[in-house]
């Protein structure tokens, strides 16, 4: 058993003493990031967007009444924080994805990474469950090449206002990679 694969079966394995020390203390409210709220307008996060500098990358309707908003340089403070995507329904945000990347990260810091974020989150919202533990699987389809496989793992932490999935997916090739850690604002 690989290193990697034995450290994605720890990361599912629930973590007993943090939990016990996560019950003991008042849990946390979860916030929305940005300091908008569910129902907000397209113009009302490009107005927060502009007034912290950033800038929008892409603005795109990926179906009928569905927009996506792409920006990046809203990292304050946070260097790992590569972009942020609002999601509207019916011109409504309905959620707030945030990913987190670094290129000089191989399977093993972006797997810590992940588990460490886990834990500090575990430790405000209380402990997560686990919705998907897919570990080094073959994608389906024919074109795909055998050596390829992929990841994912997402766990969920839900209150009555906010929903909050943190997932690791990853996919392996012969010759390239790619890994990606990211925080999913949900509206229930």
């Amino acid at each position: 058993m690989t290193p990697l694969r034995i450290m994605l079966m720890m990361i599912a394995l629930p973590m007993t003493g943090g939990v016990a020390v996560a019950q003991q203390q008042t849990l946390k409210e979860i916030k929305i990031p940005y300091s908008l709220t569910w129902g907000d307008s397209i113009d009302k996060v490009r107005e927060m967007i502009n007034a912290v500098k950033a800038h929008e990358t892409s603005c795109t309707e990926k179906s009928i009444g569905k927009v996506v908003l792409e920006a990046d340089g809203l990292s304050i403070g946070d260097t790992l924080l590569k972009k942020s995507l609002f999601n509207f329904k019916d011109g409504s945000l309905i959620e707030i994805e945030l990913q987190y990347d670094d290129p000089s990260w191989d399977a093993e810091k972006t797997v810590d990474f992940f588990d460490r974020t886990r834990r500090r989150i575990d430790e405000r919202y209380g402990p997560g469950t686990l919705l998907v533990n897919k570990v080094k699987e073959h994608p389906p389809g024919d074109n795909i090449p055998k050596e390829t496989t992929y990841t994912l793992i997402i766990y969920q932490w839900s209150q009555p206002t906010v929903n909050l999935e943190l997932n690791y997916y990853s996919v392996e090739e012969k010759d390239k990679s790619l890994r990606l850690v990211s925080l999913h604002y949900k509206m229930p």
